[in-house]
């Protein structure tokens, strides 16, 4: 086999070859660090290079892999895209960064990231903006914008990403690659992020994900919420016993926000493939209010955040101020500081409220179908920290990203799934929500889109 064809196969089917021996994992390793070595300089996708040795005694055999760089690795920077942590190494790894080892992966990079994960675009002021390989115009997304961009562009076979707004499922979308946020509680906390969010991978197939969430399922002690329960593993699910799903679909997000056209376009045309599978599709929204909750997440948010980056400032010994901080971050900061307690416990139960009218929406449908973001990839320079302060940050967030933090708040497993490309060559992706829990519906009808549209053919034209 030439090596030059390894951007033909995903991650399981090169664990088969290495089974096989018809591949050696030191070529595999060298043929994916070239691939970084010769796209990344133009990409900035990978902000650290990590020569570790071969990890070939689990599940994945020692394949290449890029974790974000706001998880520790033992021995290696942990710089959370800002300058505030230069020079700080980690003193061990992450349970994450454990569990992605023991599963046989080789760690040869850290993906880039917004200054502490906190935008959906990749533009740190310290490490430089991401690109997206599809149209180096426009962003990957973020925050694991680094992690996505790497994988469709042939860096890695795929990586691990993580999601506390959106932050799978956006880069996912524009980059044309598959991105499942679990269900709260399904892998362990991280405690860098807030307590919206969860790690796993961005990947170019269903089957990747599924092999990776294996790795990362359970819980760690100390864990703030219970780890819903699981059968069986999720490697290997079938479509073949999916039935007939009810899913409930809006393009235009029932005119709560406006919706570019070509990602209406896109949604629908998603809804239409899945009644042309079988599947009953109507036009139905939860009843709740979308902003009202959206103004309840940012002020959760905002506080978990600038916890973090004091959190973060106390272990580099240093304290976060205008010169080591971005704009948004120090201004997050401010803003963080101006709220009371009763303001923060208002918004933490109001988004409870709205979580259960979200949550028994799903005793009518299987699934909710709707738009990842308002518009495609956005150009780059929307979200510059640097000049903008968060609250300017927050209104083109208002305006791009409304949708996808949603799943966060209510804890629901939620994807992303590349089906469609608009006439710029960007992808744009089609969002699935979950009952809590239900990963294997979701995965089953990802497997099944995924088998009746292919969209590995794509990659042929940036690899």
């Amino acid at each position: 086999m030439e090596i030059q064809e390894l951007h033909q196969f995903d991650a399981i089917a090169l664990k088969a070859k290495l089974e096989n021996r018809e591949l050696d994992i030191s070529e595999v390793i060298h043929h994916y660090k070239a691939v970084m070595e010769r796209k990344n300089p133009e990409l900035n996708a990978v902000v650290h290079y990590i020569n570790e040795p071969v990890n070939a005694d689990g599940y994945f055999r020692g394949l290449p892999f890029l974790i974000k760089d706001l998880n520790a690795v033992e021995g290696h920077p942990l710089s959370y895209g800002s300058k505030m942590m230069e020079g700080f190494e980690a003193s061990g790894d992450d349970e994450i960064v454990k569990r992605f080892r023991k599963g046989g992966l080789t760690f040869i990079g850290k993906s880039n990231t917004p200054e502490f994960g906190f935008t959906p675009a990749t533009e740190s002021v310290h490490l430089g903006f991401t690109k997206n390989p599809w149209n180096k115009k426009y962003s990957p997304g973020g925050s694991s914008g680094g992690a996505a961009a790497a994988v469709a562009s042939g860096m890695v076979p795929f990586a691990h990403a993580s999601d506390g707004g959106g932050s799978i499922r956006i880069p996912a979308s524009n980059c044309g690659l598959f991105g499942l946020k679990p269900t709260r509680g399904r892998t362990p906390f991280s405690m860098h992020l807030n307590s919206l969010a969860v790690s796993h991978g961005v990947t170019k197939s269903v089957r990747d994900s599924a092999a990776l969430l294996d790795l990362l399922e359970g819980p760690q002690k100390g864990d703030l919420f219970a780890t819903p329960a699981k059968e069986d593993p999720y490697a290997g699910i079938s479509h073949d016993d999916l039935g007939s799903l009810k899913i409930a679909y809006m393009a235009d997000f029932g005119e709560r926000m406006p919706i570019q056209e070509d990602v209406q376009f896109a949604i629908r045309n998603t809804a239409e493939l899945c009644e042309s599978l079988g599947h009953k599709v109507e036009v139905a929204y939860p009843n709740f209010d979308l902003h009202r909750f959206m103004d309840a997440f940012v002020t959760v948010w905002v506080v978990g955040g600038a916890l973090a980056v004091k959190g973060a400032a106390k272990m580099n010994g240093v304290k976060p101020n205008e010169q080591n901080l971005e704009k948004m971050l120090s201004t997050l900061i401010k803003k963080a500081e101006g709220y009371t307690a009763m303001e923060y416990e208002q918004a933490r139960m109001f988004l409870a409220t709205e979580s259960v009218k979200f949550h028994s929406f799903f005793d009518q449908y299987d699934v909710l179908l709707h738009p990842v973001n308002s518009k495609s990839a956005l150009p780059l320079g929307c979200y510059n920290g640097e000049e903008k302060t968060i609250d300017e940050i927050l209104n083109v967030s208002a305006a791009y990203a409304h949708l996808s933090p949603v799943a966060n708040v209510t804890g629901q497993p939620a994807m992303s799934i590349p089906l469609y490309w608009n006439e710029e060559n960007v992808p744009i992706g089609s969002h699935f929500t979950g009952r809590f829990g239900d990963e294997r519906t979701l995965l089953k009808l990802a497997s099944q889109l995924e088998e009746a549209r292919p969209w590995w053919h794509k990659y042929n034209e940036i690899i």
